[in-house]
């Protein structure tokens, strides 16, 4: 007996999906082949503007070429887009120590309620001009505007340590927390009244703490605002700024 061949028969539909995933197949090794796309790193490499150009020097530390290729640029005229530019200048003009030129060109930017980043580096100028009441007026705002924000309460503590205001630097710290799994404010705020009661061991190793707990890299970007504004020359400690100290920028707010 002949046994007659089964037959599949198929629908014009399924065999229309099928040829569609066989085609998406298709489209899927094509563009495997061509590569990923490329990161957003990648593409800013490829920008070549001034400001660009000026904020890689900037993170790198070189501080001078970054203020030489704004000035050659027509990148300092007033607007909104130069409100990036002024507050990366500023920010330069702290690193070389010409405080008065970074707070002229960002006093007639600044308002009560922000820009935010216009408050933040003012008052990081201020504080390492050693201006503390001044420095405070400006984080105050920006607390308004962020209350709560750990950065912002480091900052005020060491404009009280600075101002000699160590209860009010008390007060403020006990506002930081211990446990934070992104920010080492609370323990450079620590070692900062430690210091300031010339406990120099304890303040130490509160910044051995936060090496230990956020990294080398996040703990010495805390590490070159609190020895520049906080150390006193000459004056022996543990804690010593390194290479990557050096060059990386002095706020917790750098430019972005």
């Amino acid at each position: 007996m002949k046994r007659k061949a089964l037959r599949c028969k198929i629908s014009p539909e399924l065999r229309a999906l099928t040829l569609g995933l066989v085609l998406l197949s298709g489209l899927v090794t094509v563009l495997r082949a061509q590569g990923p796309p490329p990161t957003e790193a990648q593409i800013s490499d490829t920008d070549t503007s001034p400001y660009h150009v000026a904020l890689l020097d900037y993170k790198a530390g070189h501080f001078q070429e970054a203020l030489d290729v704004l000035n050659a640029s027509n990148a300092n005229t007033v607007g909104l887009q130069d409100e990036k530019v002024a507050i990366l200048k500023s920010r330069i003009l702290t690193e070389l120590h010409r405080y008065d030129e970074g707070q002229k060109l960002l006093a007639p930017l600044l308002t009560p309620t922000g820009p935010i980043e216009i408050q933040l580096a003012l008052g990081d100028l201020l504080l390492r001009k050693r201006d503390f009441n001044g420095a405070a007026k400006i984080y105050d705002m920006a607390l308004g505007i962020k209350p709560g924000d750990p950065d912002l309460l480091l900052m005020m503590v060491y404009t009280r340590v600075g101002a000699g205001d160590l209860v009010t630097a008390a007060k403020i710290a006990s506002q930081l927390k211990p446990i934070d799994q992104a920010n080492p404010s609370y323990y450079f705020a620590k070692a900062a009244l430690a210091q300031s009661t010339n406990k120099d061991q304890e303040a130490d190793e509160d910044i051995e703490t936060a090496r230990t707990m956020y990294g080398i890299m996040v703990a010495n970007r805390y590490l070159k605002t609190y020895l520049e504004v906080l150390s006193a020359p000459g004056k022996n400690s543990l804690i010593t700024p390194t290479a990557s100290t050096n060059a990386a920028p002095a706020s917790p707010n750098p430019s972005k």
